[in-house]
């Protein structure tokens, strides 16, 4: 009996996250530059910190989806040469 090879992981998780952070990074940092006002007499100053915060977050989930898909790829490619023996 063949052991069973491991399936090879498609790239489309990290692809609809990478999305999904610049589309999020886009919309709030268009979010904080509505709100923003220099003498801090806004409207919403504390929807203005939000924005900031979730600005930010995207802002680190852009290079760790990077990062995920490299991993992948190498990780199925390691795949892809043991399968071959």
């Amino acid at each position: 009996m063949e052991p069973s090879r491991p399936k090879r992981r498609s790239f489309t998780a990290p692809l609809v996250t990478l999305f999904a952070a610049i589309v999020l990074t886009a919309g709030s940092c268009f979010g904080f530059l509505n709100t923003f006002s220099m003498d801090g007499a806004g409207k919403h100053p504390n929807l203005n910190v939000f924005y900031l915060i979730v600005f930010c977050i995207c802002v680190m989930v852009f290079p760790a989806t990077i990062i995920w898909m490299i991993a992948r790829a190498v990780r199925n490619s390691g795949i892809a040469e043991r399968g071959d023996k």
